[in-house]
């Protein structure tokens, strides 16, 4: 998508009006939609929700009618929200937004609940519910059929992919509940999957996983019982090396996959990472330079404190996915990260510079509406 977009999810639009929401976005200078296709599980604060302050999405589910003939034994779950509202019709039928649909990938509790053998796996073997592994064939075939049926809905014009890849080992899972604490390169080691699939890719790639995954083991073991730091810096180990790079390769080929699943004129954009900043994003498996060439572009979340974090994170993709990537960047503002209108024009300013494709802005259900009135300012000539 190109313009000015912003994020939001059906169940704004069914609370508030369509007709409502978009013509405040409209006063804002937004152009276009971000409208969640898929997504996870969550608590969310609706500053501005007319009736419900606190919304519980359904977790792993899609909000569309899926095509269940497009799919093998990965089969999505249409959440109840969209059995009695269709947000895609909604904004079709008033027109005048482009629309893209943000469909969260490998995030899926639900399914890696039901599949616990394409769950990802921490090195003793326990399955990670949260992250299906992008190694599995199985794995693979969904996503690309989960975003070719998100393509399929009215009005859509680029799909927003995010967790294409593997997620974190702390990822604010339902009640999360550690009394030790982990350093950041035992939580790495304990997020990396060594399951039947990424094994035998490793192996392929001439990556000796099984000593790997031993002397993982090792180093954790040793920490559970002592507290020693691993001392195996997983980023710098030469022996590592060829395990993010075939990690990188892995992802970025699925993200062609789907690419290619796509309908004739629906862009893929993808969000490179979910943590922040964005140079942490090697720990789901994600190369921006790699991610850019196999997508149509970037679409990158700036989520940092402060603008000149903002900026940092944002220059450094630029530089690191090269001067060709055609990216898109996506603010919040609101707290944590710009906290009044002076800082959200400021931020909207320093992006620009860097010759984005868009500008987007998360989320507008979280927000309070004075937020808009920031945006309006900031994208003003």
């Amino acid at each position: 998508m190109t313009g000015n977009v912003m994020y939001l999810y059906p169940w704004d639009l069914r609370a508030e009006g369509t007709g409502d929401v978009l013509s405040r976005l409209g006063d804002a200078g937004i152009d276009g939609i971000a409208l969640a296709a898929a997504y996870h599980s969550g608590r969310f604060l609706r500053p501005h929700g007319p009736r419900r302050k606190v919304y519980f999405p359904e977790g792993g589910t899609v909000y569309f009618t899926p095509d269940p003939g497009l799919y093998g034994r990965l089969q999505p779950r249409m959440a109840e929200e969209a059995r009695f509202f269709d947000g895609f019709a909604e904004l079709a039928r008033h027109g005048g937004f482009a629309v893209a649909a943000w469909t969260v990938g490998l995030h899926n509790s639900r399914m890696g609940q039901q599949h616990p053998d394409l769950a990802a796996q921490t090195p003793y073997g326990d399955p990670l519910f949260n992250s299906l592994c992008p190694a599995q064939p199985e794995v693979r075939d969904y996503l690309a059929a989960l975003c070719r049926d998100a393509a399929n809905q009215p009005g859509v014009s680029e799909i927003l992919l995010e967790t294409p890849g593997w997620q974190v080992f702390r990822h604010g899972h339902h009640h999360e509940f550690e009394l030790i604490e982990l350093p950041d390169r035992v939580q790495l080691l304990m997020g990396l999957c060594f399951c039947t699939a990424c094994r035998a890719g490793l192996e392929r790639c001439g990556v000796d996983a099984d000593r790997l995954a031993a002397r993982t083991l090792e180093e954790l073991d040793s920490f559970f019982e002592t507290a020693a730091l691993p001392p195996t810096d997983p980023w710098s180990d030469p022996d590592w090396q060829g395990f993010h790079d075939w990690r990188e390769g892995c992802v970025a080929s699925l993200v062609g996959e789907v690419r290619a699943a796509l309908p004739d004129g629906t862009r893929l954009a993808v969000i490179p990472t979910t943590r922040n900043p964005n140079r942490l994003c090697r720990a789901e498996g994600s190369d921006p330079a790699s991610l850019a060439r196999a997508a149509d572009r970037l679409e990158v979340q700036a989520y940092c404190r402060g603008v000149p974090g903002i900026v940092e994170d944002a220059v450094w993709v630029r530089e690191t996915a090269g001067p060709d990537a055609r990216i898109g960047f996506v603010l919040r503002p609101s707290w944590p990260d710009l906290t009044d209108g002076g800082q959200v024009r400021e931020a909207v300013s320093r992006l620009r510079q860097l010759n984005p494709t868009s500008l987007a802005f998360s989320n507008y259900g979280h927000m309070r509406l004075r937020s808009l009135d920031w945006i309006r300012a900031a994208l003003a000539p």
